[in-house]
């Protein structure tokens, strides 16, 4: 029982470790497929792999198609061929060839021209012949030599030899009726050094004569080559005079004895069982060279071979560093459109939010290649595509306020981001808007109140943009807008106490630039513009803000919301979305606040409240519009032809009293001020707000020519304590234009004062509430 317990022991024994082993199996292959797809190359990478190996097997095809038709080498190994075997055969002919003694001159005459013509022909004419030279048979010694001149017969009883000057004049023979020699003679000299030497030392002066006094050819240049063939008749075979047999041919042509080796010049060498000899002397060496024998010897000129060679070798060079040149610029041109094109992109990107943080994110593309893989959902694209969002998010969410901390993290090079950068002290021009009723339109609306507070941002920052302002904060029913003038004071325009003059607003326009671009326009060019025609930029764009929420209630976007179950419930039916606008120009501290983990980047100061305030006293007012009367001397003089003071009031915070006005605006324009926000396609510029344009006078279209006269009467004498005209001038404002919010406002005051001026009565009241 044991045993066979023990046994089932080892059996689940085996099937667990079976288990664990398939177990560990999965595991690792598991790993492996997340390794693999970790591995797996990227679009990018498999497209320049693709496309450089199809340009690399290009350029292969190519340079195997034309390399070899540019192959130089093998026309010179072997093209002298045709001249060394013929000159064996022109050494041959005189001799074991006339054998019986019947070849004629006259064919041996043939035979040299043809060599020449033909050599020619292949492009190496001939510059110096001999074959068969007539030669002294005395040795230097002055002993008889016997192969001293070439001969032929059973006997050697026919003399076989040639001068090289007959050779020249046979070759250089008129050929037909052209009466001067052929062409290809034309080359051939006569050498005037090395005449009447014997051996290879007399053949290799006259050679030498003609080739480098004669031709100027140089060897290392390879402008020559020569052939040389040595051999005299031989008709006894073995049994001769002559020591070493086995130069001997049997009944033809003995091979000339060298110096004592193998190779002529080379002296003694130990051959064999025979190692007794010493190295030749010099004055030996010499001897032998000039010993008399049957020479024959042609030298060709190369120039032209040479020459042309040359110059295949240069098309060779050129046609490689061409393929080199065009597969690089190929192989890069892919690198570039892929992915050194969309870095540079990036990089460039990167310096000009650096540089210019509200500037434009999107770059255009150039080349096509670079256009058609936009689409392709390559990585490089897509990063670049993800840094361009990035950037306008940056811009969207910082604003202008938030410039500053966007540029100061771009230049750093640290990698370490810094949210909490110190303020900075600027002048800008604040606006802020406010929606009426939010609090029960957002009740009545539920999910649908985002969409309807963004399509009045999109309204209200449309047109802030255009006319070179920046959107700045939202705060639920609220948008903070500013039109940066310049970083630190303008003199007369700063704080509460300035007087704001005409001649400093002279100054200021003299003395400052503001930056100014259209950021809604995609083609617009930033400029440079005066403090006054940004305020007048300003108030043109919240007038068109006022004038488009209008009309979209009437006929537009915002209808919907009229007709709205919950919104006619609530308030009835001809529901009409209204918003208030203040504007202020000042001094704030433009930066973040908050910490590393949020941030808003925003403009601190009272002149921000200020516009707040305005914005807030639209509701006491019953006016649109309230502008201080900073801001409205900050603007253009000719603006006051449409504005008209409100109140004159003191507010808390506020240490001097200051004038509200406001511009009536009776007929709503369908498309007003977009004339001053369209952008020039040749200089790439906007116009500029001109108060002299007939749009301005359109929008108060309606209003009574009498008004403006008798409410300016109406509210100097409120200021200047006559009530009495005050309420007569008022009452007939109100005939002229029912229900003025600011007349009404005015009568209400002196009816609770009960028509009595206040003591100490300087013209400004306190506002309660502002």
């Amino acid at each position: 029982v044991g045993t066979k317990a023990s046994k089932i022991i080892r059996i689940v024994r085996l099937v667990r470790m079976i288990r664990v082993v398939k177990l560990y199996k999965m595991h690792n292959d598991t790993d492996d497929i997340i390794q693999d797809q970790s591995l797996e190359p990227s679009s990018v990478g498999k497209k320049l792999t693709e496309r450089q190996t199809v340009r690399l097997i290009a350029m292969m095809l190519v340079m195997i198609m034309t390399l070899p038709w540019l192959y130089t080498e093998s026309l010179l190994d072997n093209s002298y061929n045709f001249q060394y075997n013929y000159l064996k055969h022109l050494h041959a002919y005189p001799q074991n060839f006339n054998h019986s003694g019947t070849v004629s001159t006259d064919a041996f005459k043939q035979q040299v021209r043809y060599y020449a013509r033909k050599s020619a022909k292949m492009g190496y004419p001939l510059l110096y012949l001999e074959v068969c030279e007539p030669q002294t048979d005395l040795d230097v010694y002055g002993a008889h030599t016997e192969w001293a001149n070439c001969k032929s017969g059973l006997n050697g009883e026919y003399e076989s030899t040639y001068e090289h000057q007959d050779l020249r004049r046979w070759i250089r023979e008129p050929s037909g009726n052209s009466g001067g020699a052929p062409e290809w003679a034309l080359s051939v000299r006569n050498p005037k050094k090395g005449v009447g030497r014997s051996g290879m030392d007399g053949a290799w002066k006259r050679q030498f004569d003609v080739v480098y006094n004669q031709m100027k050819l140089r060897s290392y240049a390879g402008e020559y080559f020569s052939a040389t063939v040595i051999g005299c008749y031989e008709n006894e075979g073995p049994e001769s005079t002559f020591e070493d047999t086995t130069h001997l041919t049997h009944s033809g042509i003995k091979v000339w004895e060298s110096t004592g080796g193998a190779v002529m010049g080379k002296g003694w060498r130990c051959s064999g069982s025979d190692c007794g000899k010493k190295k030749e002397s010099w004055k030996h060496y010499k001897n032998q060279m000039r010993k008399p024998t049957c020479i024959s010897m042609a030298v060709f000129s190369t120039r032209g071979e040479t020459t042309l060679l040359a110059g295949l070798q240069m098309v060779k060079t050129f046609v490689i560093m061409l393929l080199i040149v065009g597969g690089s610029m190929a192989f890069n041109a892919d690198a570039q459109v892929y992915v050194i094109g969309p870095i540079e992109r990036m990089m460039t990107l990167v310096r000009k939010l650096a540089e210019n943080p509200l500037g434009a994110t999107h770059q255009e593309i150039v080349f096509d290649d670079e256009k058609d893989i936009r689409d392709q959902g390559y990585e490089t694209v897509l990063l670049e595509q993800t840094l361009e969002r990035v950037g306008q998010l940056l811009q969207v969410g910082f604003g202008a306020a938030g410039a500053e901390i966007i540029g100061k993290n771009m230049q750093t090079g640290t990698g370490r981001l810094n949210p909490m950068i110190p303020g900075k002290k600027i002048t800008a021009i604040y606006g802020f808007c406010d929606i009426r009723q939010f609090t029960d339109t957002t009740e009545c609306l539920q999910e649908e109140v985002m969409v309807y507070v963004n399509k009045l941002g999109n309204l209200v920052h449309t047109a802030t943009h255009s006319y070179f302002g920046m959107a700045n904060k939202n705060v639920g029913d609220a948008f903070l807008l500013s039109w940066k003038l310049c970083d630190g004071d303008i003199p007369g325009f700063t704080t509460f106490a300035d007087t704001a003059t005409e001649a400093q607003r002279e100054s200021a326009n003299d003395e400052i630039r503001c930056a100014a671009i259209n950021t809604e326009a995609s083609r617009s060019r930033k400029r440079q513009i005066t403090p006054s025609q940004m305020a007048d930029a300003a108030v043109t764009a919240f007038l068109r803000c006022q004038i488009d929420l209008h009309n979209e209630n009437v006929d537009g976007c915002l209808t919907c919301y009229a007709t709205y179950d919950a919104v006619v419930k609530r308030f009835g039916p001809g529901f009409s979305i209204r918003m208030g606008f203040g504007m202020h120009v000042g001094w704030a501290i433009e930066g973040a606040i908050g910490s590393e983990l949020k941030i808003d980047a925003t403009y601190l100061s009272p002149h921000v409240e200020m516009s707040d305030r305005l914005e807030a006293a639209s509701k006491i007012f019953a006016a649109k519009l309230n502008m201080s009367h900073w801001f409205l001397n900050l603007c253009t003089p000719a603006i006051k032809r449409y504005t008209r003071p409100v109140a004159y009031i003191r507010a808390e915070g506020v240490s001097t009293p200051f004038t509200v006005h406001t511009i009536d605006v009776i007929t709503n324009k369908v498309g007003f001020g977009r004339v001053f926000c369209t952008v020039d396609p040749k200089t790439r510029l906007q116009p500029l707000v001109d108060w002299n344009h007939p749009e301005f006078s359109e929008i108060q279209m309606g209003l009574h020519p009498n008004f403006r006269a008798t409410w300016t009467i109406a509210y100097d004498a409120f200021v200047k304590g006559d009530w009495g005209t005050a309420k007569t001038k008022l009452d007939e404002s109100m005939k002229l234009k029912p229900d003025d919010g600011p007349a009404q406002y005015l009568l209400k005051f002196m009816e609770d004062n009960k028509c009595t001026l206040p003591e100490n009565w300087d013209g400004a009241h306190f506002l309660d509430g502002f």
